[in-house]
């Protein structure tokens, strides 16, 4: 139900295959650590780019930056936790936010939408 909610808010769903193998690595390994800090330069290293390398490749074949992306992974993942009956702090908590109020100003920010407006109640 969540993921359905941020496909109706954004109208598309970024490229499925990056061509490259190290990227695809890359994704998966952010994926998996949506709930602690990331940053490029872990990300990077992690597949073994230097971190301006990392960025020019990941946006080559994502189409997207880094940054961009994780949020993107992140207000998913908080509104997956939400839309199953968490509260706004619990999806925040959750998807890596600092708490409820970083997560509305982001939500706002990308969607033009109060989180809390998806409330299914």
């Amino acid at each position: 139900m969540g993921q359905s909610l941020i496909v109706r808010l954004a109208g598309e769903r970024m490229r499925g295959n990056t061509g490259d193998p190290r990227i695809v690595k890359l994704l998966a390994w952010v994926a998996r650590r949506l709930d602690e800090p990331v940053s490029l330069r872990d990300a990077a290293a992690f597949v073994g780019l230097s971190p301006g390398r990392a960025r020019h490749l990941f946006v080559e074949r994502t189409g997207l930056p880094f940054r961009t992306y994780l949020l993107w992974l992140r207000l998913t993942r908080a509104v997956e936790i939400y839309s199953g009956g968490a509260s706004l702090t619990q999806a925040a908590h959750g998807a890596g936010f600092a708490d409820s109020a970083h997560l509305s100003r982001t939500f706002r920010r990308m969607f033009g939408i109060s989180a809390a407006s998806l409330s299914v109640s």
